[in-house]
């Protein structure tokens, strides 16, 4: 299985991502993009794209460019979001960098953008690496 088919197989294995509905825009080394394109499930009473919507794809992004790297599992053992800009519709998309990478640890940072390249969210998190015994 290729780099690429195992990133897909990984959101549509994970009932919960399959059910949000991300998709693996672009990948490429280790550039990944995910996007989302909205739907009324996504929203919250107000109308707009709902917080656990934007904290499910940072995490998800995150994790997925941590393993890229890592090639092993990862959790997530701390993330902030921050809710810059209100959404109700369209396409956005997730993009993450890893900030520090230790043996057992690493900070990640993601920013969500909209189609028109607004800035929606941003988040960081700290991870685990779970390596394999022996490695």
């Amino acid at each position: 299985m290729s780099a690429t088919q195992q990133k897909k197989a990984c959101i549509t294995k994970n009932p919960f991502l399959d059910h949000l509905g991300f998709e693996i825009e672009k990948q490429n080394n280790k550039d990944i993009v995910i996007k989302l394109s909205m739907d009324l499930k996504h929203l919250n009473t107000n109308k707009m794209l709902h917080g656990g919507v934007h904290a499910a794809m940072l995490d998800t992004i995150q994790s997925l460019a941590l393993k890229a790297v890592c090639q092993s599992n990862v959790a997530v053992m701390n993330l902030n979001v921050h809710y810059l800009s209100a959404i109700g519709s369209g396409v956005v998309s997730a993009r993450a960098r890893i900030n520090k990478l230790g043996y057992k640890t690493a900070a990640v940072e993601s920013e969500i953008h909209d189609e028109q390249d607004v800035l929606i969210a941003k988040g960081s998190g700290i991870y685990k690496i779970i390596r394999p015994a022996g490695k």
